[in-house]
């Protein structure tokens, strides 16, 4: 029940930003949200470790049958146990 309140607020909250972004009266805060605007960089020498790693996981897994049924086995019952859970818990 809490989860459920807390992610109702939270929708309030992106119904009254949207708002005032698409509809603010004052030209200047149209199409802008609050708040002082952050870019956050990330360098391609933290990213691609990473991405390395899971893309070469990944093709190795599918270049095997075994590796392709568990692959999409784990992607169709990882869906169902996810949407399964959310139902239970919420």
């Amino acid at each position: 029940m809490y989860m459920r309140r807390w992610l109702h607020e939270r929708f309030e909250i992106k119904d009254k930003l949207l708002i005032e972004f698409y509809d603010a009266k004052d030209s200047k805060r149209r199409n802008k949200f609050p708040g002082k605007c952050v870019h956050s960089k990330l360098s391609l020498k933290k990213t691609l470790p990473s991405l390395l790693f899971l893309s070469g996981l990944t093709v190795s897994m599918l270049l095997t049958e075994s590796g392709r049924k568990l692959y999409v086995k784990t992607w169709i019952y990882g869906t169902l146990i996810g949407w399964l859970w959310v139902s239970v818990s919420a």
